[in-house]
This record gives C-alpha cells, structure tokens and sequence, in this order.
C-alpha cells in the first residue's frame, strides 16, 4: 500500500492541474492534510508529502501559516506545470514565483523568486545543500540514474543487474509498484524492451487516455493508478473519470488518519498516563486487601488462641516450660520477640507488651489497610471516569475531524433550504426552521406561486411554481406534511393546505402579533385532505461530489441514485442516518442524512433511480 505518488502518478497528477492553467489563485490554506490552494470556479489543489494533486475533499482549514505564500501568489494565474526530471518534483508558476513541490523524504514546499528561496515550509540542510529564506535555490541530488533523459545508462543499469525489478525500483527511481508494472507489459526481460514498456507507459500517461481505477482487497484500497495496470491483481475495482478523483479515494482515508492522529493525539498521550496510574493503582489495591485479609485473618486467630499464647510468653519470661499447641520456634530475648507457629501460621509476638494490645493492633493495622483500598478504589473510580470520558471525547474528535473533510463543492442558491423537483419539474423549496420559513416567503414567494402548509403548528413552509396537475399538487403537500411536527408525533395522514402567494401575509389583525416563522392567510384556503406521511431520502453523486436529497416518492426516483422510502415510526434519526451513511457508503454525510430525517422513521422500501444532471436542476430553479 503506497503512501505517496509514484513519479507515474505526479505525470498524470501535473497533466490534471494544467487544467488549471490560466486561473487565479484565490485563497491559500493550510490544513492537518496538508496545503489547499482554492482556484477561481471553486477548484481546489492540494499538495502534501503524500501528493500533489487537484481534490475535492476540503477538510478543516486554517488561514495561519500560509500568509507570506499568500501574499506571493494570491490572485496571481497559474501560467504553467513542470516536472523538470524523471522525479517526484513538481513545479507551479505564478507571474514571477514559481512554486516547487519536492514529493520526497523529506517533503518540502518552496517558493522561489528570481532563483532565490522567498518562503519555505521548512528549513533543510543536507550533506549537498542548504534550504532556507533568502539562498539560491538548488534542487534535491538526483538519486537516480533518468530513463528519459540517460537512456543509455539506464541501460547499461539494467543489463548488467541480477535482479531487473530491483535496478528498475531503485536505480531507476520507479518504486516497486511502476517497477512491476513495466515488466508485466515488457515482453521480455531484455532492457531494450523494458525501456521500451516504460517510455510506453510515460506516453500513455502524459498524451494517452487516462482511466483512473482504485484497487480493493478486503473492502480497503491497495492502490489507485491513473491508467489500468495490469500488474495488479485485486478483488475489486473502481473506475473513475479523473484521476484526482481516485487520488481523492485512495488518499482521503490515509489523510483523515492523519488528521484525527494529529486531533487525538493529546489526547491519546493523556489517556495513556491515566491507563498507566490506573494499572498502578489497581495492583496497589489488590496489595492493599490482599494485606488487610491476611492480617484480619491472623489477628483472628491469635484472638482465638489469645489465653494459651498469654501463657506462653508468662512461661517463656518465667523461664518455665509448659505444654502448648503452639511451636516455639525462635526466642530473641534481646529484642523481646519471639517466633511462633500454629497449623503453619507463622507469627511474631513482643515479650514486654500485652498480647491482648498487640492483637488489638493487627486489627487496626487490618482496618487501615482496608481504608487504604477504598480510598483507592474512590480514586480508581473517579480515575475510570475520567478515562471513559476521554475516550468519549476521543471517539467525538476522530468523529469531528472525520466530518471537517468534506467535499469540495459550491452549493446552489436553493440548497440553504428544502428544495426538490415534484415530478422532476416544479421547483419546490421548503424552510428548515422559522429563520428559513420567513425568508423564504419573504424573497420568493410570488403572489401567483403556491404556499403549502401541513394544517398543524410547527410545520415547514413549502412553496412551488404555479400548477394545476394534481398529481405535483399532491406531491408537493406531501413535503410539506412529512416535514411538519406530525412527523414526530408519530401522526400517519394529515390535511395541507395551499394558497396564492397573494394571500399570504405578515401582517396581522389589529392588535395581534404574529411570532418569526408565521404568517396570516386571508381568503379561502384549499386543501389536500389526509395526506399520508412518507418521505423518500437518497444520494447522488453529481462528477465526484455526493448529495444528500429528499422528495416524495414518487418524484426521487429523478433525483436520487440510490433511496429509501420512510414513514413516521420507531427507529431514532440517528440509527436510522447510520444506517444510510454506511449502506450508501457517504459516512461524511452523516449529519446531512441526519438533518434531513424529519422525525424517528421506519423503512418501507429501497430503490434506485435515474436523476437528470445537476446542471438541469440549477437551471429549472435558475427560472424561479
């Protein structure tokens, strides 16, 4: 499993990003991912020690960190794309800086003006050069002989080495997997025809049709190459349209590894000290009982023997001898101890105190060792609990930075609220909350358009183009019945009405308020009666950007790849947006699924449509 682009991939990679050529630079971020440069039209490019590469996953951006490279180069154009050398170095210029990304170990990303280093991601030297703010530049020693550029050496390379796969991945710089590559399409291992099957595999990369594919095994990806190799050998395969889009696949998991070790990472630290004192203090609490039971369990049986023992040591200070159960062992007159034994219990007692006294003190020695364990376990317990909520708060950072990587994509105007197509052509936009509702009646609500309300407190404002055809009508008050408190009270059919914009108004009777969200309707309303709740919600994916969309069901199937229709019922909006998340694959589109369930759901039916393109749906609401 690659953990950065091979030199093949950066070619195809640099060959995407001249597409870019002539654009500006609008904003620069840095990121846990690494640098994100956003282009005019909403293009994003980023470059980390993993890739250079054009994307669409955002995830959490930061403004700090990039403002001297802001400042050379924001709202400069792209002006062109080089690798210089058969090397994982790509080089951008913007009017008079170029910027130099050396995809190698270590990952630099330069700035250079006038062959002098203006900014840097960070200071370097090595054994052959110094990187830093103010020097000339100089790129990083080849390390590698170049096919392209010394063909002779390469083959003189490969004809003198044991072991062709190895010369190819390390003396000619391709990396084990363009290395195995080359020679599945060589047609022997002689070097004429191995340079051959490369500079073939360099054509078709840099002038050839690409086909982005990301390899499977086991349901995780081994690889994404921009055109098909056939080297690789894997369970499954995903075809893409561009290869940043299978980059965006393949690397997205390891970047949002990265991002949620850099977010858990103290975390984890804190965790591990804490684990570390509980151990500690667990097997002080065993020790501690383990202590208390022991000395309980002597002073017990000391108690039990307390008059024989008395007359031991009266007998042993008179110097007398007596007959006892109890074995003499060891008498220290000078330390007035003395060391017995009963049923292979081994005691000492002291000559010159009571025995009464000292039993009494194995008691309390007992007693403390048992108040030393439960104050241990109060500081265990509070110990526990700060762990189970460090692992809460963990669990809610990886999930948090999991759901700062989002889709690269410049939401439509009418994707701030509701919106569906009833029947694939009314445009129909409904509030999400109060706020939404007034602003929607507000600035579109024509007097000719339809206003939809469910005939019930706390329901979505629903508006739509001016129709006839009762079968929209319906479709459209079943929206906004389904998004309407019923939902949530568990209600199966509800009335909606509809009026003209012409009736609906903010202003109210003489003397009355009317709260954010409502609104007066004058004149005679119609209605839809007993309207059945039921909502479809689904996902489509519109050049590599997934949507979450919602519409009656009987209009999804325009709309959505993949759906499913729900009524009001016993499955928790969480459960439920889960569950979707994870079978629809889109777990970063879990609070989008979440948000667009309008109460606790049960299933009714899965199934698949045939949306019509994004850019018809913008233009239908482009006419509003």
């Amino acid at each position: 499993m690659k953990t950065s682009l091979t030199v093949i991939d950066l070619y195809a990679s640099a060959r995407e990003i001249k597409g870019l050529l002539g654009k500006r630079v609008e904003n620069i971020y840095t990121s846990p991912s690494g640098y994100l440069f956003k282009f005019s039209g909403g293009v994003y490019l980023i470059i980390n020690e993993a890739r250079a590469s054009l994307t669409g996953v955002v995830g959490e951006r930061d403004y700090r960190g990039a403002e001297t490279l802001r400042g050379l180069i924001r709202d400069e154009k792209l002006i062109d794309v080089v690798m210089p050398r058969f090397d994982k170095l790509l080089v951008l210029k913007f009017g008079d800086v170029e910027l130099v990304a050396e995809l190698l170990r270590p990952f630099n990303l330069i700035a250079v003006r006038d062959g002098k280093v203006v900014w840097l991601d960070h200071y370097y030297k090595g054994k052959d050069r110094e990187v830093k703010v103010g020097a000339p530049y100089v790129p990083p020693p080849m390390p590698y002989i170049d096919p392209l550029r010394q063909r002779e050496a390469a083959l003189e390379a490969l004809g003198r080495a044991s072991d062709v796969r190895k010369s190819l991945s390390r003396e000619l710089g391709l990396g084990p997997e363009v290395a195995e590559e080359v020679l599945a399409r060589a047609s022997d291992r002689n070097a004429e025809n191995i340079l051959k099957a490369l500079y073939s595999l360099v054509g078709e990369v840099l002038e050839g049709e690409l086909r982005p594919t990301v390899y499977f095994s086991g349901g995780r990806p081994l690889t994404a190459t921009p055109v098909r190799y056939l080297s690789i050998k894997a369970e499954a395969e995903e075809i893409y349209d561009a290869f940043w889009k299978a980059l965006d696949r393949y690397f997205s998991d390891l970047e949002i590894r990265k991002v949620v070790e850099k977010k858990t990472v103290g975390i984890d630290a804190k965790k591990a000290r804490l684990e570390q004192s509980i151990e500690k203090l667990r097997k002080e609490i065993a020790e501690y009982r383990k202590r208390s039971e022991e000395l309980y369990s002597l002073a017990r049986t000391l108690l039990s023997l307390k008059y024989e023992l008395e007359e031991v040591v009266n007998a042993l200070l008179s110097n007398r001898e007596i007959e006892t159960s109890i074995r003499i062992l060891d008498v220290n007159k000078a330390n007035k101890e003395v060391l017995m034994e009963y049923s292979g219990l081994r005691f000492s007692l002291r000559l010159d105190r009571p025995v009464g006294k000292q039993i009494e003190a194995l008691f309390e020695e007992a007693k403390d060792y048992a108040r030393r364990a439960r104050k241990a376990e109060d500081v265990l317990r509070k110990m526990e609990e700060e762990l189970a909520k460090l692992e809460v708060e963990r669990v809610e950072a990886e999930r948090m930075a999991i759901e700062q990587v989002k889709r690269a994509v410049e939401r439509a105007w009418f994707e701030r609220y509701r919106w569906f197509l009833a029947m694939g052509e009314i445009p129909v936009l409904g509030g999400r909350d109060a706020s939404q509702n007034e602003s929607l009646v507000r600035r579109y609500l024509k007097e000719d358009y339809l206003f939809f309300h469910a005939d019930i407190p706390g329901a979505s404002a629903v508006i739509a183009k001016p129709t006839n055809d009762e079968l929209m009508l319906l479709e459209v008050a079943r929206f906004a019945a389904s998004y309407s408190r019923a939902w949530k009270a568990g209600i199966h059919a509800v009335d909606v009405f509809y009026v003209p914009g012409r009736q609906v108004s903010k202003q109210p009777p003489s003397g009355e308020y009317l709260a954010k969200g409502s609104f007066m309707i004058y004149g005679s309303k119609n209605y839809v009666r007993n309207v059945r709740l039921e909502l479809a919600i689904g996902i489509r994916e519109d050049g590599g950007v997934k949507r979450v969309v919602t519409a009656p069901a009987k209009s999804i199937q325009r709309l959505a790849e993949k759906y499913v229709v729900l009524t009001p019922g016993s499955l928790d909006k969480s459960k439920v947006a889960k569950d979707l998340s994870k079978r629809w694959k889109a777990e970063q589109l879990i609070d989008e699924i979440m948000a667009a369930l309008p109460g606790p759901s049960n299933v009714q039916e899965w199934g698949s449509g045939n949306p019509i393109p994004w850019d018809e749906i913008k233009a239908k609401f482009s006419t509003w």
